[in-house]
């Protein structure tokens, strides 16, 4: 008879592999195949893929060997010890000898190991050529050319924090890989029928939704809300999620979730901040939606109140909120006062805003407010109980654990923060002096140095802005004071309550130093800012105009601080008004600040791939009137500020990619040198003579600009994962600004595609609009008008009746646009106080009147040959 295979308690092993995985299982005790490690393995293996050079394999060389010569069957761990196996060992000799010394058979277990949990050695081999992809955009194109489910720590993997991602699909189908491979997200799927592997757990999902965080809000900060309903769907599956063998664990799981999600969503975008904070609260009310829809709504703690009120903080006042501060304004401390009989019907409640009411319901859930809810309900319009006015603004910074008493410094920083000049800021800044009995720290100074330097508000915008909805300073009402209380009550100069921080030993940082820094009235005196916060001396030196500096150099200065001295080098930029002839060292600063910035913000590091302000501020400072980069004429100027510009915007694509803010600078920027030209021309020349050179590479820049922007980012998406629809929002400020600088490049075909394109989006472009309230529409009938006055006169009649047509169509089904009249036209052409569009429409009606005349000739000659 033959001999019997030998059987197990798995039952009976019918393959020498078989019998191999299970020897491997039986031989590795728990406590030696799973060491406790001082790094992760996940940790280990994502710092091997982030080492570029033999200067950072040798500081990490320690984590490398001691992995290597592990005998473990932890999947990062093998598969870090395969990637090490195909790579290029030699400027590595010891780490070399570790994996020289793993003999076959050591392979062969590993691998036996790997195949009795499930996976194959080919499969590793998948992993590895994914985690060789040169940027995270890569990896998961690799990730999902395979429909398999991958291990969990491949996902967790793809989103550490030191990743670079460029394009929002990548995230976004990390997203819907996690939906459909890692949630049990259909009900009807029985536990026994899941692969439990293949599940995240809730201490899984947490890490992966903080690090989706993270990117999306580099990356595309619209696709939080994204985040928000993958975090909806993972709550809702935790009772048929296979790690739960216990129903009463379930709740108290998705109250943990729940909770640490809106604490998550609270997290700003790092770039235009204040403007994304809208999203947050989308993502935000996608939870509290979710949890209203429960047969039992989900418990919020105490930080869930917290968080929500920070976002609530950061949006722009509702039309409950701006009547209020309407009625509020004219007093300070505003207080409440009946004008009307409608007003005394009003309770205070109603006069409450949204973080308000948040902190209301917080406290009858129970949670006593203390100094942070204090700094809030400063920021949220609530001062000692009575409604004021809600001031928009990030949150202030929260001191946790043993530091939580700090907070009372965020409460009276917050204090200041919610006034209206500098004025009612020192008022408060004492109040709460004499009430707490403490000494100023640096966050409350900050508060003092960023009124003090807020810029006083503009007249022309007065109707417009309301105490609370910006930094400047609101005008101060004081007739009614003698004298000398006005000395006493006048703040001191920055310059004094400078030295009075210093002199307390406290250095610059935060904010403030930032704000100061920007605000500088010279490049020394920023440098000098920066000295005092305590960056060496040779530091500062090195980053001086006309100074060779080095990377090495310029990364130890701090990034933010770093990003303020940028944008000072651009403030300081000098116009070309009121100057015959510029110094060299004056024309130097935004070459300087170029050179600095293309150092600092490399494509191959994190932060070169992420931050774009600095970019943002050469831009800016590029696109601004008036602005001198060499010393001649208007026009040369502004042809010098577009050829910097499109040198500098091909380095900020290459580092950070493009966004909607460099596209509309770039408009500009080409509007005001096309415009500097057409003025600077003789009047005979004004119809013919070309207004910008390389006018069609300009152009195509432009509309491929336009068109990556407006490409939409996923299709077929599930329905239970909606998402944004384009790469970059471009609300109706950018329609404006791209159509008047397809009229200066006169590319009437171009300007039509962009009012088909409009009328196809119409939805979206409303929706944008109403963000911007009655402003969004203004700017979306100011597109038309350029439309009319710059391309409509030269356009051929079947093109006229089919744009009427579809336009005529759309108001028939939505009524909320219309052509312009003739009238809108000619104001709209009247109120440019520059005379662009005057200049610009003369120029196009001779033109069209030349190639009219043109045409009659060329057809009376046909005419004369033919008879």
């Amino acid at each position: 008879m033959p001999r019997p295979l030998p059987r197990t308690g798995v039952g009976l092993l019918s393959s020498k592999d078989a019998w191999s995985q299970t020897l491997s299982r039986a031989t590795n005790a728990k406590p030696r195949q799973f060491p406790r490690l001082r790094l992760s393995p996940n940790r280990i293996l994502a710092l091997r893929l982030r080492c570029k050079n033999d200067a950072q394999k040798k500081t990490y060389r320690a984590p490398f060997r001691f992995a290597a010569n592990l005998r473990s069957g932890r999947l990062p761990i093998l598969t870090l010890q395969a990637l090490l196996a195909r790579q290029d060992l030699s400027s590595e000799k010891r780490l070399a000898k570790s994996m020289a010394a793993k003999k076959e058979t050591d392979w062969r277990d590993a691998f036996n190991s790997l195949a009795g949990r499930g996976w194959s050695k080919d499969q590793l081999d998948h992993w590895i050529w994914i985690l060789s992809g040169e940027n995270g955009d890569v990896r998961v194109r690799r990730l999902l050319s395979n429909p398999d489910p991958k291990p969990i720590f491949l996902l967790l993997l793809l989103l550490r924090n030191d990743e670079t991602y460029r394009m929002a699909e990548s995230l976004l189908s990390l997203m819907r890989y996690t939906s459909t491979h890692h949630l049990v997200i259909e009900p009807s799927l029985a536990r026994a029928q899941v692969d439990s592997k293949h599940i995240l757990t809730v201490s899984q999902f947490l890490i992966l939704i903080r690090r989706l965080i993270h990117h999306v809000q580099n990356v595309h900060p619209p696709s939080i809300v994204t985040v928000a309903r993958l975090t909806a769907a993972y709550i809702r599956s935790i009772p048929e999620d296979p790690h739960h063998r216990r129903h009463t664990t379930d709740y108290h799981d998705q109250c943990a979730v729940y909770n640490n999600a809106l604490f998550c969503l609270k997290k700003p975008a790092p770039n235009q901040p204040l403007a994304n904070m809208e999203f947050n609260w989308r993502a935000q009310k996608v939870l509290l939606g979710m949890s209203d829809g429960l047969e039992k709504s989900l418990i919020i703690n105490n930080t869930s109140y917290q968080a929500i009120r920070s976002v609530l903080v950061g949006l722009k006042k509702s039309a409950a909120e701006k009547a209020v501060a309407l009625r509020y304004a004219k007093s300070w401390p505003p207080y409440r006062q009946d004008f009307d009989r409608r007003d005394t019907k009003r309770t205070a409640e109603d006069d409450r805003s949204r973080s308000a009411q948040a902190g209301v319901l917080m406290k009858e859930a129970g949670y006593p407010a203390d100094h942070y809810d204090r700094a809030l309900d400063a920021l949220g319009g609530t001062s000692e109980g009575s409604p004021t006015i809600q001031t928009r603004s990030l949150p202030p910074i929260q001191w946790m654990g043993d530091k939580k008493e700090l907070n009372i410094y965020s409460s009276w920083a917050m204090s200041i923060r919610a006034t209206r000049n500098a004025q009612e800021a020192w008022g408060a800044f004492n109040r709460f002096a004499e009430k707490c009995g403490l000494p100023p720290n640096l966050q409350v100074y900050n508060e003092m140095f960023v009124k003090l330097q807020a810029a006083p508000m503009d007249p022309d915008l007065g109707s417009d802005l309301l105490p609370g909805d910006s930094r400047e300073a609101f005008p101060v009402h004081d007739a009614n004071y003698s004298q000398y209380e006005l000395a006493r009550r006048s703040p001191p100069t920055l310059s004094e309550l400078y030295a009075e921080m210093v002199n307390r030993g406290i250095k610059p940082g935060g904010h403030g130093l930032r704000n100061l820094i920007i605000n500088a009235k010279s490049v020394e005196e920023g440098l000098r800012y920066l000295q005092d916060s305590g960056i060496p001396a040779h530091i500062i030196v090195s980053i001086e105009p006309f100074k060779q500096s080095s990377y090495e150099a310029v990364r130890r200065i701090p990034l933010l601080s770093f990003s303020s001295y940028i944008q000072l080098l651009c403030r300081l930029q000098p116009d070309r008004r009121g100057r015959e002839k510029l110094f060299t060292d004056e024309l130097n600063r935004i070459h300087h600040a170029i050179r600095l910035v293309s150092m600092r913000l490399k494509p191959t590091t994190t932060e070169g791939t992420t931050f774009r302000p600095p970019w943002h501020s050469i831009l800016r400072a590029l696109a601004r009137e008036h602005i001198a980069v060499k010393n001649g004429s208007v026009a040369e100027n502004d042809l010098g500020a577009l050829t910097l510009f499109v040198g500098t915007l091909r380095a900020a694509r290459k580092a950070v990619g493009i966004d909607a803010e460099f596209f509309m600078l770039f408009c500009r920027v080409v509007q005001k040198a096309a415009l500097s030209r057409l003025i600077s021309l003789p009047e005979m020349e004004r119809a013919k003579a070309p207004l910008l050179p390389h006018a069609h590479n300009l152009l195509h820049l432009m509309t491929s600009t336009f068109s990556h922007l407006t490409t939409p980012i996923v299709e077929g998406m599930p329905t239970s994962l909606p998402i944004t629809q384009f790469r970059f929002p471009l609300g109706p400020s950018h329609l404006h600004t791209y159509m008047r600088a397809l009229g200066f490049l006169e590319a009437k075909d171009k300007m039509v595609s962009l009012i088909f394109w409009m009328i196809d989006n119409h939805r979206y472009l409303n929706q944008e609009a109403d963000r911007l309230s009655t402003r969004g529409q203004t700017m979306i009938a100011k597109t038309f008008c350029a439309f009319h006055a710059f391309a409509m006169p030269v356009l051929e009649e079947t093109v006229q009746q089919e744009l009427t047509d579809r336009m005529n169509r759309l108001i028939a089904n939505e009524g909320r646009w219309r052509w312009p009249t003739l009238e809108d036209v000619e104001d709209y052409i009247g109120s440019d106080m520059r005379g662009g569009s005057q200049a610009l429409r003369r120029r196009i009606t001779a033109r069209s009147y030349e190639s009219y005349v043109h045409n009659e000739d060329e057809s009376d000659e046909s005419d004369a040959a033919a008879a």
